[in-house]
């Protein structure tokens, strides 16, 4: 690790440390600063007339770190990572000045086209539901709220179940009340009984697996559930880049838990007591398949039998970054 640190520059190994450490959380802070990293080594190489070749080795190197640590927790990161390489490609046989400037491209359009992706993703859900009266939102997601923000409806009537596994609903009621919708903050025990009224689902994804699965904040999987049994429409927006193509190859994915003792504390439970309580719970769990409607993506709306043939399309444009390794 430290050979690698070593690469960069102060300010290079400042964010280096800050990824390292957890002092800067979120899978795209996380790839804004890895981009920058090579922005960094870049500029390196223009400033000691460094070999192309040496320059990309050099980008491998972070980018291959990366990719093993914190892309193992986000495939997002991997793949974001990727296209970034994917715009590099053949970068050794360049002049010293065309391979500098070709990095500097290739993170400026990975940069330019994730804000597009979003926008697309934003745009298709937003056409979507632009004439639904009723609809509820789960969990928190950067994108769903996009959606609100979005949603040119001021008839809809919003329903957003509060997690208390994350605590996520606020922010979406925050941003439907200044859009002057009308808005339902209802416990997340209360869902099927308020989506039988609704026309459908919608929630984000922080990873989504070429079968159609995805995996979300703990409670995705009930909404979904309930949304199949009622017969509403679940969507989950999201990116292409959260795709884990290693479903393919047989990977599964671990659960991972959360210790939610400090958010019981409210309840009125005494320390005594809650030294004999086990507050451990699931932080994402998968969302079957058969639950979800479709996918919303930058590809447009992806029915879920249909996910398969477009994460193969997604994969094969990422071999020019070698794919997910």
């Amino acid at each position: 690790m430290e050979e690698i640190r070593q690469l960069l520059s102060v300010n290079g190994q400042k964010q280096f440390d800050d990824i390292v450490s957890q002092r800067v959380l979120g899978a795209s802070r996380h790839i804004h600063m890895i981009g920058d990293m090579f922005l960094d080594l870049a500029k390196k190489a223009e400033t000691e007339n460094m070999e192309p070749g040496r320059l990309i080795e050099e980008i491998t190197q972070v980018a291959d770190y990366f990719k093993r640590t914190r892309g193992e927790a986000s495939c997002a990161v991997t793949n974001a990572v990727n296209e970034m390489l994917v715009g590099m490609k053949d970068i050794e046989k360049k002049a010293g000045t065309e391979a500098v400037c070709t990095v500097r491209q290739a993170v400026f359009a990975y940069r330019e086209k994730a804000e597009c992706d979003i926008r697309i993703v934003v745009d298709c859900g937003a056409q979507l539901a632009k004439e639904m009266r009723k609809i509820l939102v789960f969990d928190y997601s950067s994108t769903v709220n996009a959606f609100l923000q979005k949603l040119d409806n001021p008839e809809v009537e919003v329903y957003i179940p509060e997690s208390r596994s994350i605590n996520g609903g606020a922010e979406f009621a925050r941003t439907a009340v200044r859009k002057g919708m009308k808005v339902h903050f209802i416990p997340d025990s209360a869902m099927m009984y308020f989506l039988r009224d609704c026309e459908a689902a919608f929630c984000g994804a922080e990873t989504l697996f070429p079968d159609g699965t995805a995996f979300n904040t703990t409670g995705s999987e009930i909404v979904g559930l309930i949304c199949k049994e009622l017969k509403i429409p679940f969507y989950i927006l999201t990116p292409m880049v959260k795709l884990d193509i290693r479903g393919i190859y047989g990977y599964r994915r671990k659960t991972v838990t959360n210790d939610l003792k400090q958010r019981f504390r409210s309840v009125g439970l005494t320390e005594e007591e809650m030294k004999s309580i086990d507050f451990r719970c699931p932080e994402l769990l998968p969302i079957d398949r058969s639950y979800i409607t479709g996918f919303i993506t930058e590809m447009g709306i992806i029915p879920t039998d249909s996910l398969y043939e477009q994460a193969l399309e997604y994969h094969r444009k990422l071999e020019g970054g070698r794919g997910y390794v």
